[in-house]
C-alpha cells in the first residue's frame, strides 16, 4: 500500500480543484483562473480565486487560501483526516493511516457501529410497547414520519439497552463512551428509560447521538439529550438537517424551529426544510452550517415571552453569521407542532409566506420604545454586511420615526462598547496576514514561481535578511528542500498557506529577471545599513571607554562599508 503523503498526491493528482469548489461555490472563469463569491465570509463583489494551474484558491477580501484539503477541511468544518478520507473516496484512492489516526478513526467506526445496533434496540423496543405507539398517535405523528425519521423507544427497565449491547459484545466503558450507559452505586444503568427516542444523524446519515422525551408529564427532565462524545458536538448539529438539506437547496430557505417535535411536524406536513438545535441556544456553528445550503433562513417561534426572547437571540446569531434572517410569529401558546395538527397545512403556508423582517419583529413588540430600539441595534449591529446593515438601519429610524443619523450615532456607540478585537469575520477564520516589507513579499514571489531562480536568491538572502515572521518560516522550508508546491503546502501553518496561495495568485512580474535584480539590492542596501548600524553601537562603546585602538579598527570597517556605497 502506497505511504500516506503519496496517497496525498495522488488524490491531487486525480481531482480538479475546480470541480471540488464548484460543487460549493458559483464560479466564473476569469482570465486563467475563476472567480466567486466567497463562502467564508460575506461579501458583494467576488474577491474568491481558484488556480487550476496551481490547484489553489485564494480569498483577497478575508484572506484564507488553500488546496482541495483546506478548502472542504472549512467548508465543511471537518478535521484534515476527515475531509482526507472524503477525498479520498472521490479520487478512488486508498488510504494508508498511521496508527494513531487509524486508532482515532477505529473507535468512531466503533462508536457509529455501537449507535446503530443502539437504535436497532430502540425502534424495536417501540413496537413492543403499547404506551409509547399510543403516545405517537397521540401527537399525530404517522407510521412513514415515524419510519422516516427512525423514533423508537427506550425501556423503563435501568439496564434493557446495557444488556443488549453487552449481548453485543460491547464493552461497558465504550457505552459509557457514546454516553448511552451511566454507573452509579448499583451498578451500570441505561442513560435513556422510558422516552421516546429520537436518533441525531450528521450530515453523512451516521448516528451519532439521541434525544429523548418522556412519556408522562410528571417526569423530569422532560427532554433529555446525550451528552457530548467523539463523534457528537451538540453546537455543530441541527437536528433534521441530513433529512432537510436537499429541501433547503430546492426551497431556498431553511425553516428554524425549536425541538424535535417541531421538525417532525413541519416535515409530515410538506414543510420539509424544517431544523433545529439540540436542546440549545443557535450557535455561530450553526449558521455556518445552514450557509452552506442557503443564504435565507426563516424563523419560527412560540408567540410567548420566552419564544420572542428565544427569536430575538437567533437572529442576531443567523444575522452575524451571513444570513438573511426572516420570522414568523405564532399565536401565543403556539409552537409549530401544535399549530399544524391544528389549524393545517395551508393555515401555516399561509404565515409562512407572510413573515416579517428582522426590524419589523423587534417593532411589534409591545414594550418601551427605547428599549426596544436599543435591542434592535444590537441585532443589527452584528450584521457583517454594510449594505445589509443600512438597509436595516432605514428600516428602524422610519419605524420609530427617529432621523436616521441619530439612529447611526446610536449604532456607532453600541459598537465602540463591544470588546476590542471584536469583529465580524467569520469566526475561526484568520484576518489576512500582514504582507511586511515589499521585498520580502517579492523575494517569495519570485521563489514560487521562478523555482529555477531559488539557487541564486539562496546564495544572496539569508534567514537574517528577513523580518516577516512568515515569510521567514516559508523560505526556510523552501530552503530546506521544499521546493515542490505539493510538498510545501503540506508543511505550511494555516496562516503561511493563506499568505502563499496569495503570492501565487498575484500577476507575474513584467520583466522577472529585473525583479530579481531590484530585490537583491534592497537586500544588499538594508543588510549594509544594518552592519553600519551595529558598528555604530561599537564606535559609541568603545568611545565611551577610551578604547583608541578599538575606535580605529572599526572606523576602518566603516570606511569599507561606506565605500561600498561610493562615498
Amino acid at each position: 500500500m502506497p505511504s500516506y503523503n503519496s496517497s496525498l498526491e495522488d488524490i491531487k493528482s486525480r481531482l480538479d480543484i475546480v470541480d471540488i469548489v464548484s460543487e460549493y461555490v458559483a464560479l466564473k472563469k476569469a482570465g486563467q483562473n475563476y472567480k466567486g463569491l466567497c463562502p467564508f465570509h460575506t461579501e458583494k463583489t467576488p474577491s474568491f480565486m481558484v488556480s487550476p494551474s496551481k490547484q489553489i484558491f485564494h480569498c483577497f477580501g478575508c484572506g484564507s487560501g488553500g488546496d482541495i484539503f483546506t478548502f472542504l477541511t472549512r467548508y465543511e468544518n471537518l478535521s484534515f483526516n476527515e475531509a482526507t478520507a472524503i477525498l479520498a473516496k472521490k479520487a478512488g484512492v486508498t488510504l494508508k493511516k498511521s496508527p494513531h489516526d487509524a486508532a482515532r478513526a477505529g473507535e468512531k467506526e466503533i462508536l457509529f457501529n455501537l449507535n446503530k445496533d443502539a437504535l436497532v434496540f430502540f425502534q424495536k423496543s417501540l413496537s413492543h410497547s403499547p404506551d409509547a405507539v399510543n403516545y405517537l398517535k397521540k401527537r399525530g405523528i404517522s407510521v412513514e414520519i415515524q419510519k422516516s425519521f427512525s423514533i423508537g423507544y427506550a425501556p423503563g427497565r435501568k439496564d434493557a439497552l446495557f444488556s443488549f449491547l453487552k449481548g453485543k459484545g460491547y464493552a461497558a466503558e465504550l457505552m459509557k463512551k457514546a454516553g448511552l450507559v451511566h454507573y452509579g452505586s448499583s451498578g451500570n444503568y441505561d442513560t435513556f428509560r422510558h422516552r421516546i427516542i429520537f436518533p441525531i444523524f450528521d450530515l453523512r446519515g451516521e448516528v451519532i447521538a439521541f434525544g429523548g422525551r418522556v412519556l408522562s408529564q410528571h417526569d423530569e427532565p422532560k427532554y433529555l439529550n446525550s451528552p457530548e462524545t467523539p463523534v457528537f458536538n451538540k453546537g455543530r448539529v441541527l437536528y433534521g438537517l441530513n433529512f432537510a438539506k436537499e429541501f433547503i437547496k430546492k426551497s431556498g430557505y431553511a425553516i428554524f424551529t425549536e425541538g424535535y417535535f417541531d421538525v417532525i411536524a413541519a416535515h409530515m406536513y410538506g414543510f420539509s426544510s424544517a431544523v433545529a438545535p439540540l436542546g440549545t441556544a443557535l450557535t455561530q456553528e450553526h449558521g455556518k452550517l445552514i450557509k452552506r445550503f442557503t443564504e435565507d433562513a426563516v424563523l419560527v417561534f412560540d408567540g410567548d415571552e420566552a419564544g420572542v426572547r428565544a427569536a430575538k437571540s437567533a437572529a442576531g446569531i443567523l444575522l452575524e453569521s451571513g444570513l438573511n434572517v426572516m420570522v414568523l410569529s405564532l399565536p401565543r401558546g403556539e409552537d409549530p407542532d401544535s399549530f399544524l395538527r391544528k389549524n393545517g397545512k395551508e393555515a401555516f403556508n399561509g404565515l409562512l409566506e407572510n413573515p416579517v423582517s428582522v426590524v419589523d419583529f423587534f417593532l411589534m413588540q409591545k414594550t418601551d420604545r427605547h428599549l426596544m430600539a436599543n435591542e434592535a441595534l444590537e441585532v443589527i449591529s452584528r450584521v457583517p454586511d454594510s449594505i445589509r446593515q443600512g438597509h436595516y438601519i432605514k428600516l428602524l429610524s422610519e419605524g420609530i420615526g427617529i432621523n436616521e443619523m441619530f439612529v447611526r450615532e446610536e449604532l456607532k456607540k453600541i459598537k465602540a462598547s463591544k470588546l476590542k478585537g471584536a469583529h465580524t469575520q467569520t469566526p475561526g477564520m484568520k484576518p489576512p496576514v500582514r504582507q511586511g516589507p515589499s521585498h520580502e513579499a517579492y523575494l517569495l514571489r519570485l521563489l514560487l514561481n521562478y523555482p529555477e531562480k531559488a539557487a541564486r536568491i539562496f546564495d544572496s538572502v539569508s534567514m537574517e535578511d528577513l523580518e516577516h515572521p512568515v515569510i521567514r518560516s516559508v523560505f526556510k522550508k523552501m530552503k530546506e528542500g521544499m521546493m515542490d508546491y505539493d510538498v510545501l503546502f503540506s508543511e505550511c501553518r494555516d496562516d503561511e498557506k493563506n499568505f502563499v496561495t496569495e503570492l501565487s495568485f498575484r500577476a507575474d512580474f513584467d520583466d522577472a529577471e529585473k525583479a530579481l535584480e531590484d530585490c537583491l539590492n534592497r537586500f544588499k542596501k538594508e543588510r549594509r545599513q544594518r552592519l553600519l548600524n551595529e558598528i555604530q553601537d561599537k564606535v559609541k562603546n568603545a568611545e565611551s571607554k577610551k578604547d583608541a585602538r578599538l575606535l580605529r579598527a572599526l572606523q576602518i570597517e566603516q570606511q569599507k562599508l561606506l565605500g561600498l556605497k561610493g562615498h
